[in-house]
């Protein structure tokens, strides 16, 4: 019996395992690109890299002393630390209200805007109006 009279059992094997390693590759990238977890990588990375300019404390009022770590976006006052918060204004749309970008505690979306508006601002120098 010649191997091109049809497909064999082996080749079947083969092609459902190609199969389902390229839907697995595709989900990881698809994970990758839009879960929280790859979010709060990219702000914290984001964040890291941008040199800032001010001094605040937690909630985002600036303070005298310590080492620059707050930049204010408009939408957002952003303050870089080991937990990364932003007090987000009311001319976003939204209500005012104090962020924490832990896994869980804020929407995918808030973190994808914080983010944007850190490489605006380092990319251009200046922030989008309020």
């Amino acid at each position: 019996m010649r191997d091109d009279e049809g497909p064999s059992m082996s080749r079947g094997i083969l092609r459902v395992g190609t199969l389902c390693l390229v839907v697995v590759l595709i989900a990881y990238f698809l994970w990758d690109m839009f879960s929280e977890t790859a979010a709060l990588r990219r702000l914290a990375t984001t964040a890291k890299n941008y040199s800032y300019t001010e001094k605040c404390d937690a909630n985002g009022n600036l303070v005298a002393t310590g080492h620059p770590n707050c930049v204010d976006l408009n939408h957002y006052v952003f303050v870089y630390g080991p937990v990364s918060r932003a007090f987000r204004r009311a001319c976003s749309g939204k209500a005012a209200a104090m962020l924490s970008f832990e896994e869980g505690k804020v929407a995918r979306t808030e973190i994808n805007l914080v983010e944007k508006m850190l490489q605006f601002r380092a990319r251009n120098g200046v922030n989008s109006p309020c």
